[in-house]
C-alpha cells in the first residue's frame, strides 16, 4: 500500500526539505498542502508529550520566478 500524502510530506520535511504548494502537487498530487500541514502539526503536538522540544511545521512567504508570493513550508522548533 502506498504511503499517505501526510506521511510522505512529513518524511520530506523531516529530511530537511522545504515545500511549496506547487511542489506538493507535482510530487504527490496534493492539492491541499495547508490541510496536510495542519494534520502534521497536530500529530507533532500530540507527540510532544513524550518528546522535547516541540517541533512544528512553519511557513514563510517566498517570491516565485513570476513575481507571485507563495508559502514555503519547513520543519522547525517552536518559538516558545
Amino acid at each position: 500500500m502506498k504511503n499517505s500524502q501526510k506521511k510522505q510530506i512529513r518524511a520530506y520535511l523531516e529530511n530537511g526539505g522545504k515545500l511549496t504548494p506547487m511542489a506538493a502537487l507535482n510530487f504527490w498530487g496534493c492539492f491541499r498542502l495547508s490541510a496536510r500541514v495542519f494534520d502534521i502539526n497536530e500529530d507533532l503536538f500530540n507527540e510532544w508529550i513524550t518528546e522535547n522540544p516541540l517541533r512544528q511545521v512553519k511557513s514563510k512567504r517566498v517570491k516565485t520566478s513570476t513575481g507571485k508570493y507563495v508559502s514555503e513550508y519547513y520543519l522547525g522548533l517552536t518559538d516558545y
